[in-house]
Formats: C-alpha cells, sequence, structure tokens
C-alpha cells in the first residue's frame, strides 16, 4: 500500500519541535483538524489492513478509481500510530504560524486545496509513470501539511525552525526556515524521482511534493509576499528591540514600518523606548509625544500610563491642549502629584495665553484645593489668574472662589 505518511521517512534523525514565532491567536483551526485526525484514527487503529471493504472503496483516496469525495476523506485516515504521530507533530509545529497569519477561515481554505492537489499530483504522477500502482489507495494528511510547509515558507521565510537531532545524543538547534524547508522539499522531490524508478518506500512523495508546490504557489497567486515582508519588518522590530544590545536593526525595521503606518501609536512607542534607551535623545522624545498624542484619541488610560512613563525619562510637558486632559486623566487615576506638576509646569511654562491655558489654571487651583487640601495654593493660582486673563467668561467664576477662600482662611 502506498501510504501519503509521515513527511520524514523512517532513519532521518531530524525531527522539527517548534518554532521562534510567537502566536497571537490560540490555533483552533489546527486543533479541530488535529482532534479530526484522531478522533477517525482511534477506531479503526487495530485493523487497518482487515479494514471494511466500503470505506477502502468509498473513503480511501484510490489515483485508478478515484471518487471526488476521497480527494478530501482520504486526508483523515492513517495507515498507523507512526504515521498520525508523524503528521500530528508537523502539523503543530507549522499550522499554528500559518493559522496566526492567515485567519483560519483562509487556513482551513488552503488547507484543503492543497491536500485535493496533493491528491490529484500523486494520481497524475502515478498515473504517467508507476501505472502498476494506481489502485493502490494513498491516505494521510502529509499532502495538506506539505501545502502548509509550502505557505509557512512563503510568508515566514525570516523565521527559523527548532530542531531536534538525534547523532549519538539527541540535541537542538536552530535552522532558517529558508534553508531547512526547501531541503525538506528536495529530499520529497528526490523520493518522488526514486518512486519513479521503481525504487519504492512506501511513500507518496509526488503528494508532498505536489502539496508544498500548491501551497507556495497559491501565496504567489494571491501576492501575499506583501503581508509576508510586513510581517518580516514585525518580527524583526518586536524581536531585536527587546535585545539588551544591537537592536539598530528593530529601530530600522520600526521605522519602515511607519512609513506605511504612520499614525500606529504602538510603533511610535516601541521606537521611543528604543530611540531613550541610554540617554534621553531627541528623536525618543518626538516618538513619545507622537505615541501620547495618538493613543489620547484611542486609548485615554494607556496614554495616561505612557506619559507617566515619558515625564520619568524627559520631565516634559505636551501642548497644552494635549497636556490638560493629561492632567485630568491623572487626578482621576489618584496620580494627583503628577497631575498638579505637570500643570504647574504649563502654567508657568510662558506659553501663549489661550482657552487652553485658561482650563490649565483653573484645573490647577481645583486640584490644589479639592485634591490636596491647599486652599492657600489654590488662592494664588486663582490671583494670577486673574491678572493673565481679564476677560475671561471664567472670571466670576474665580471672584467667587478667591472671595470664598479668602472667608475660609480669615475664620
Amino acid at each position: 500500500m502506498n501510504r501519503n505518511a509521515r513527511i520524514t521517512p523512517e532513519g532521518v534523525k531530524v525531527i522539527p519541535v517548534g518554532t521562534n514565532l510567537n502566536l497571537k491567536n490560540f490555533p483552533w483551526a489546527t486543533i479541530a483538524l488535529l482532534f479530526t485526525n484522531w478522533i477517525i484514527f482511534i477506531p479503526f487503529s487495530g485493523n487497518f489492513y482487515w479494514i471494511d471493504f466500503w470505506i477502502s472503496q468509498y473513503l480511501f483516496s484510490v489515483p485508478g478509481d478515484q471518487y471526488p469525495w476521497q480527494l478530501i476523506t482520504g486526508m483523515f485516515f492513517h495507515a498507523d500510530l507512526l504515521h498520525i504521530l508523524g503528521n500530528s507533530l508537523f502539523l503543530l509545529v507549522f499550522g499554528p504560524s500559518v493559522e496566526d497569519k492567515l485567519g483560519w477561515k483562509d487556513y482551513l481554505f488552503l488547507y484543503f486545496l492543497t491536500g485535493i492537489s496533493a491528491n490529484l499530483i500523486h494520481g497524475m504522477m502515478y498515473g504517467f509513470f508507476v501505472r502498476e500502482e494506481l489502485f493502490i489507495p494513498s491516505l494521510g494528511a502529509s499532502g495538506a501539511i506539505s501545502g502548509v510547509m509550502g505557505v509557512y515558507l512563503y510568508r515566514c521565510y525570516y523565521s527559523k525552525i527548532k530542531l531536534m537531532i538525534d547523532l549519538f545524543l539527541p540535541f537542538r538547534i536552530k535552522l532558517p526556515a529558508f534553508i531547512i524547508l526547501p531541503l525538506w522539499f528536495a529530499r520529497d522531490f528526490m523520493g518522488g524521482i526514486d518512486s519513479i524508478r521503481g525504487i519504492g518506500q512506501n511513500v507518496a512523495f509526488w503528494a508532498h511534493v505536489g502539496g508544498f508546490v500548491a501551497g507556495f504557489g497559491a501565496c504567489r497567486y494571491l501576492h501575499y509576499e506583501i503581508q509576508a515582508r510586513r510581517e518580516k519588518l514585525e518580527f524583526v522590530a518586536q524581536t531585536s528591540l527587546q535585545q539588551y544590545g544591537g537592536y539598530g536593526e528593530g529601530i530600522e525595521a520600526t521605522k519602515k514600518l511607519l512609513e506605511s503606518d504612520p499614525e500606529n501609536p504602538e510603533l511610535h512607542l516601541n521606537l521611543a523606548r528604543a530611540e531613550s534607551r541610554s540617554w534621553s535623545s531627541p528623536k525618543g522624545r518626538e516618538h513619545y509625544e507622537k505615541a501620547i498624542k495618538l493613543l489620547l484619541e484611542k486609548d485615554p488610560e494607556k496614554a495616561a500610563e505612557v506619559y507617566i512613563e515619558y515625564w520619568k525619562k524627559y520631565f516634559s510637558i505636551l501642548e497644552p491642549s494635549y497636556q490638560v486632559r493629561l492632567s485630568l486623566l491623572l487626578s482621576k487615576m489618584s496620580n494627583v502629584n503628577l497631575a498638579v506638576q505637570s500643570l504647574q509646569t504649563l502654567v508657568d511654562s510662558g506659553r501663549p495665553l489661550d482657552i487652553y491655558m485658561e482650563q490649565a489654571h483653573l484645573n490647577l487651583a481645583k486640584i490644589y484645593d479639592q485634591g490636596l487640601g491647599r486652599a492657600d495654593l489654590a488662592q494664588h493660582v486663582y490671583e494670577k489668574f486673574l491678572k493673565k486673563f481679564p476677560g475671561s467668561k471664567h472670571r466670576g467664576f474665580v471672584e467667587k472662589m478667591l472671595h470664598s477662600n479668602q472667608k475660609g482662611v480669615n475664620s
């Protein structure tokens, strides 16, 4: 029986055990595929060679006597425990990252598309070159998983694959995906050539080759290279900026990302932290301020948190229109001291006297009076307000507050 079996034939001592990519979402579709494979495998695990005739006739993929649905159903049957374990391992290593990049709908579409393509190419090659085996069933998820590997190579070529190598003692290494995956493809291709020459290994290598080519080719047809390039920049930026040293590559990657997404506050924040890591640089300050302004519109509480970080590094304020909002947020978050410090700095900054500076004085006096219980400091701010804004519409309110505070002090 020609099996669409393990991607690695027996005797190979190199086993993938993971990648260096982090997932943003849980791989529900991959887990569902694994669960389905095992649910179908378990009832038939003890009697594969004596299985009921109708199952092998109507559910296995038989190239020379193919029903259309067999192109799919054959993907969920496996020959033995090692067969399904091997496929499960490879699907767990490569499937989650591909699902994470594509989303579960596109992932499942390409999984079945490449699995069907793998079975068709396997049948076509055997029809041309190994006709005597056309009626031998082939089965297993290897073709679809090879398709997932082709998609992985296209979308995640910049990543590294963690490998377990068993020589005398097992050890782990990381190799770039653009090196190890083409080597696996080349090995399957040579295995397919051997099968044409009559050197059988009981493995449907042309299904592996067909699935891989279908996955890679689908990515080219769908123009996934745009997303792949951006994902590479995001990966480099994320991993490099976390390093203690040598993070210049991450800074450059983040700058390139900003070229296409200049209003992304997280990119500005990441760049601000990187530029300010060793010293308080003007570039770091500029990106902090940009991040805070953008976050004020999207996530005000985070904007206040980032401002606290910014203040500790630069002891500086933003333009009055932003600083007034930030100070109110800080006061609501019970960070009254920083709210007062930033407002006091703004009030004493000598900036043009506009409606935002009026609000800054009023807010500062209110926090002194109600937040800190310092009526004397509030009175001082109100007096400044009357001198700076003699024509303000709030003049009557300020005079009333001054009179009230003076009575409180005298009593």
